[in-house]
């Protein structure tokens, strides 16, 4: 009996502080990637497309935009794809996703940044940052997975809104009122704001 507690307690000695070096090895590659993109933002001297590239360049290699795409249609609505469907989607739904990632960079620039400490969740780490802005503070919280790449993020929460899940219910009815072709025609149309 005291030889198996011993071992349950060393086994959770070398768990929890390989768990606590994942956290920090997340929470530190969000921020190194989160400081660059604002380095590039406060760059004046060069021009819209080049400062998007930049960031992309920052950016993209954190992200797993294959599983962000599978996920939000979920495995049924996936299936009824075909592989060029799915291809396509994939691409049009990146396409999408970086422009979003863009856009909404700008807020990263002139606002009040502050890390929270990230935390486990299974074999996920979770870090939560919060962005003051001049309207209404913002609560984000980015869900990273370990890859074969190494840490990847898998979806964001804004104010505890799920970008997979919102992108779920958007897709879920397009599909349900129409079919894949009706979906990909939707991804093609530029955002509307």
């Amino acid at each position: 009996m005291k030889i198996a507690l011993i071992s349950v307690l060393c086994i959770i000695g070398f768990v929890f502080p390989v768990m606590a070096d994942e956290k920090e090895t997340v929470a530190n590659l969000l921020k190194e990637r989160t400081e660059a993109v604002v380095k590039v933002l406060q760059k004046n001297d060069i021009d819209e497309q080049v400062k998007k590239s930049l960031i992309m360049n920052i950016i993209v290699p954190i992200f797993d935009f294959q599983l962000i795409a599978k996920l939000t249609l979920g495995k049924a609505n996936w299936g009824k794809l075909s592989e060029k469907q799915q291809k396509v989607f994939v691409d049009l739904l990146v396409d999408r996703l970086q422009n979003l990632i863009f856009d909404k960079s700008e807020l990263f620039y002139c606002m009040e940044i502050s890390f929270k400490p990230a935390v486990v969740h299974g074999n996920k780490v979770y870090v939560p940052i919060n962005i003051e802005t001049k309207d209404t503070p913002l609560e984000m919280l980015y869900k990273f997975y370990s890859s074969d790449e190494g840490w990847k993020s898998y979806d964001v929460e804004v104010n505890g809104v799920s970008l997979i899940k919102s992108y779920q219910v958007q897709f879920s009815e397009i599909l349900k009122s129409g079919n894949a072709e009706d979906l990909l025609a939707r991804l093609r149309k530029p955002v509307e704001e």
